[in-house]
C-alpha cells in the first residue's frame, strides 16, 4: 500500500481521535456513530482546469439537532505557501455541492508550525475597517512535535503519528521500538492493532545498521511482547501476500503454483503454533495438513493470537474431552 493511502486509511480508522486532537470542542458536539466517508470526491472548477480529489471528506452528525456536517481533511507532505487559499477553494466547492457546513483540517507532515493551531486566511482593503474575507481552518503540524510526548498520550492515533515526529535523543531503532511497545498492551480491535503496526513498519524503515541495533534491543527480555507481536504481524502479512499471489495464479490456471503457495502457508502456520504454544498437537497438525485453500489458513493466523491453547484451534466438536 502506498504511503499516502496508508495515511488516509489510518485517519479514517481513528477519525474521531483526529477530531479530538485538533478540534476537541467540535468533536464533543457530535454523535458517536461511525462517520460516513464520501469516496473519491473530485472537483474540477480550478483555474488550470485540472480535476482534484480531496484526501478525506467525512459526513458526521451533530448531537441533539441531528444535523449532518462535513469534515474535510487534506494531508500535505510538506507545508507550503498558498495552502490556505487551496483549502478555501475546496471549501467553496464542497459547500456548493453538498449545501452543508464544512470543517476544514490540514495535516502537515513536514514544515510549518508544530502541534495544533488555527490557520487564518484574510483579505480586505486598507480603506475598510474589517476584512472582506476571513477563512479559518484547523492545522495539525507533526514536524517539531516530540515523539515521546505524543507516545504518552492515551490516543492510539497519537502513537502512530509519533513515528513522524522529532525523536529527540532516541535513535530511529529506539523510536520504532518505543512506538511498538506503546501499541503492544493496547486492547483494541485486532484489525486496528494490525493497522498501527503496519504504519510503524512502513514509516520507520531502518537501514542495515539501524536494523541490527533494533534486533539487539528486541532480544531484551522486557521486549518479549514486541517480539511476539511482530511475529504475529509478519505471519499475517506473509499469509495475505501468499493469498494475493495465489489468487493471481488461480486466475491464470497455475494449479502447481497455487499448491506450492498453500504448502508454504501451512508451514508458516505450523511454525507460528509451535512458537506460540511450544508444540503442535497431532490433531492440530492433521487439521492444518488437510487445508487446501488459503482462506482458512489466514483465519488460523489471526486465531492463534487469540486462543489460550493449541487445542482451541480445533472445532469444538472435535476437541479432546480429557
Amino acid at each position: 500500500m502506498k504511503h499516502d493511502q496508508l495515511f488516509k486509511r489510518l485517519l479514517q480508522a481513528f477519525f474521531f481521535q483526529l477530531l479530538l486532537l485538533v478540534a476537541p470542542t467540535f468533536a464533543g458536539r457530535l454523535q458517536l456513530a461511525e462517520p460516513s466517508f464520501l469516496d473519491k470526491e473530485h472537483y474540477t472548477d480550478w483555474p488550470d482546469g485540472e480535476p482534484r480529489e480531496v484526501d478525506l471528506l467525512a459526513r458526521v452528525v451533530e448531537d441533539g439537532s441531528g444535523v449532518p456536517l462535513l469534515v474535510h481533511v487534506e494531508i500535505e507532505a510538506r507545508a507550503g505557501a498558498g495552502m490556505g487559499r487551496r483549502l478555501l477553494g475546496y471549501f467553496m466547492q464542497i459547500t456548493q455541492r453538498h449545501h452543508l457546513r464544512v470543517l476544514p483540517i490540514l495535516v502537515n507532515v513536514r514544515g510549518g508550525r508544530s502541534g495544533v493551531s488555527l490557520g487564518v486566511l484574510e483579505e480586505g482593503f486598507d480603506s475598510l475597517p474589517v476584512p472582506t474575507l476571513v477563512f479559518r481552518y484547523h492545522v495539525l503540524g507533526l514536524a517539531g512535535c516530540r515523539a515521546a510526548e505524543w507516545l504518552a498520550r492515551p490516543e492510539p492515533l497519537a502513537w502512530a503519528l509519533a513515528a513522524l515526529m522529532d525523536r529527540g535523543d532516541w535513535s530511529r531503532a529506539e523510536l520504532k521500538l518505543e512506538c511498538l511497545r506503546r501499541i503492544g498492551p493496547w486492547e483494541g480491535a485486532g484489525f486496528l492493532k494490525a493497522l498501527l503496526i503496519n504504519w510503524i513498519e512502513s514509516y520507520v524503515q531502518l537501514t542495515g545498521e539501524e536494523n541490527a541495533e533494533y534486533r539487539r534491543l528486541l532480544r531484551r527480555e522486557d521486549n518479549k511482547e514486541v517480539r511476539e507481536m511482530e511475529l504475529t504481524w509478519m505471519d499475517k502479512l506473509e499469509a495475505k501476500g501468499e493469498a494475493r499471489g495465489l489468487a493471481k495464479g488461480e486466475a491464470r490456471g497455475i494449479a502447481k503454483g497455487r499448491a506450492e503457495g498453500v504448502a508454504r502457508m501451512r508451514e508458516a502456520v505450523l511454525r507460528r503454533i509451535e512458537e506460540r504454544f511450544g508444540g503442535v498437537p497431532d490433531r492440530v497438525s492433521a487439521k492444518v495438513a488437510a487445508i487446501r485453500t488459503p482462506e482458512p489458513l489466514i483465519e488460523l493466523v489471526e486465531k492463534i493470537r487469540l486462543v489460550e491453547s493449541a487445542e482451541d484451534l480445533l472445532p469444538r466438536r472435535r476437541r479432546s474431552r480429557s
